[in-house]
């Protein structure tokens, strides 16, 4: 397998996953600060992925696999013995898709104007928005 991640992006939390579950895979970075988005071996990265972000995962037999919350949950089955999800058909599995599911969609999301905000009211709009998801967490 191969893991596309770019440092500081959320493909981080895959890349966490390859590592606690003892497979074998190589890793590959992307600039995603550059257009258009290149890997460290120079290739313009939507050839590899038409949707141009990472996390992305080739698999053993070709096929590209993305969207973390996915390769996360295809790695744990992968390495069913480091139980790092719940076994799939279970309510367990369920409320971790559940969390992972919230976790990208509610509080990742809304991290952007934190980091890309035009000025300080966007940015506390943004903050305020998080604070009752942490509550949460």
């Amino acid at each position: 397998m191969k893991l596309y991640y770019s440092p500081g992006a959320c493909s981080l939390a895959s890349h966490i996953v390859l590592f606690a579950s003892g497979l074998p895979f190589d890793a590959e970075s992307v600039s995603l600060r550059e257009v258009p988005h290149t890997t460290a071996g120079g290739v313009d990265f939507t050839t590899i992925n038409p949707k141009g972000y990472v996390p992305a995962l080739r698999l053993d037999n070709g096929e590209l696999l993305t969207e973390g919350v996915a390769i996360m949950q295809y790695v744990a089955d992968q390495a069913p013995d480091k139980q790092l999800a719940p076994a799939n058909g279970t309510l367990p599995r369920y409320r971790l898709q559940e969390w992972l599911n919230f976790i990208s969609t509610e509080i990742h999301k809304n991290f952007s104007p934190l980091f890309f905000g035009k000025n300080d009211e966007v940015k506390d709009d943004a903050w305020g928005r998080l604070q009752p998801r942490f509550a949460l967490l």
